[in-house]
């Protein structure tokens, strides 16, 4: 009797822990963590697959794409699709908010020197407004070989 007691609460115990360690790891899957958490793992290694050099390229972030222009006045669009800024050159006046949308499954950022959208999931979008005439690059964090630029002309 003693030791079908103790067999029983070991089962109980060990049913209770695994309930726990479900619940948790479905908040995480939930909130994006670990999908967070493995984007960041992955551009913490140091690209392989997302620089550009691999099989993956263009669904793992090749990046490069065609150069394209765009100009904009108050207020301006980039597109991320395709692993790439669309348009790559975005001339604008000053004051003009840009906003960039994700149209990728795989999250992006648009980061500079002075800016950054944060991570952008599928269908988010990023505003920074541009005040100051010059030339602004900005890269996805987690693709770097996915470049831009946003040109502040002269008013």
């Amino acid at each position: 009797m003693g030791h079908t007691l103790l067999a029983l609460c070991l089962v109980l115990i060990v049913a209770l822990l695994g309930s726990l360690g479900a619940v948790a790891m479905y908040n995480n899957v939930r909130d994006g963590g670990m999908v967070d958490a493995m984007w960041d793992q992955m551009r913490d290694m140091g690209g392989g697959m997302m620089d550009g050099d691999g099989g993956m390229h263009g669904m793992m972030g090749g990046g490069g794409g065609p150069r394209t222009t765009g100009s904009a006045t108050g207020e301006g669009a980039v597109r991320i699709v395709d692993f790439s800024f669309q348009p790559t050159t975005l001339n604008v006046t000053p004051g003009t908010i840009v906003t960039w949308t994700n149209e990728d499954s795989a999250p992006h950022t648009a980061t500079g020197d002075n800016f950054d959208t944060g991570m952008l999931k599928q269908g988010d979008s990023g505003s920074v407004a541009f005040d100051t005439p010059g030339a602004y690059d900005y890269i996805c964090t987690y693709h770097p070989s996915m470049e831009g630029v946003v040109v502040v002309g002269q008013s």
